[in-house]
């Protein structure tokens, strides 16, 4: 990848894949997959791991987007972001729901786990399901931060590029989103 790559935003690449750029759309993969693996990583339940692993999740929603790139609207920053997790989480429940209709794991709680949210293994679900509930309640500029920087694991440095804002205003706007989180519990 060239140099001036990393001058453009994801936003920026995303619209310039739309409109037939080759490069622009292997540079957004390139650029946004390891992001994408970081926050699939841990994701696939015990369950699954046979069938499963991270690098078919990542693939397999790779290939829902990329067929999809006209229809995403990516207008606010982290918007692509969003879209990327909301497709891999769907994947994922779609791979429960499968499991959930084979006989052996038919009847279980596994129905209902398919229909839940998809949390990180290691996370309580009922904190799983009030970040998401505080997630939801946030501006979409403000999800578009957390998302950023707490699912995909992105820098403030990084997140200042994509957003046109410096370091210290996102680490400033995200402190407000949290804050606007804690709030939303209370």
């Amino acid at each position: 990848m060239d140099s001036t790559a990393h001058q453009h935003t994801t936003a920026w690449l995303l619209d310039r894949a739309r409109d037939g750029d080759r490069s622009a759309r292997q540079q957004l993969v390139h650029r946004v997959e390891p992001l994408l693996r970081r926050f699939a990583h841990g994701r696939v339940p015990q369950l699954l791991r046979h069938r499963e692993d991270t690098a078919d999740l990542v693939q397999l929603t790779w290939l829902k987007v990329l067929n999809k790139l006209d229809g995403i609207d990516a207008r606010e920053p982290g918007a692509f972001f969003a879209y990327l997790r909301a497709v891999l989480i769907n994947a994922l429940r779609e791979s429960l729901r499968r499991e959930a209709g084979t006989p052996v794991a038919a009847g279980g709680e596994l129905a209902e786990k398919a229909e839940a949210v998809v949390p990180a293994e290691s996370v309580d679900i009922t904190d799983w399901l009030a970040y998401e509930q505080a997630l939801q309640r946030l501006a979409a500029e403000h999800r578009g931060l957390v998302l950023m920087r707490f699912e995909f694991g992105m820098s403030f440095a990084e997140i200042a590029a994509e957003t046109g804002e410096t370091p210290d205003g996102v680490r400033m706007k995200l402190n407000r989103a949290i804050a606007r989180m804690a709030q939303a519990e209370a």
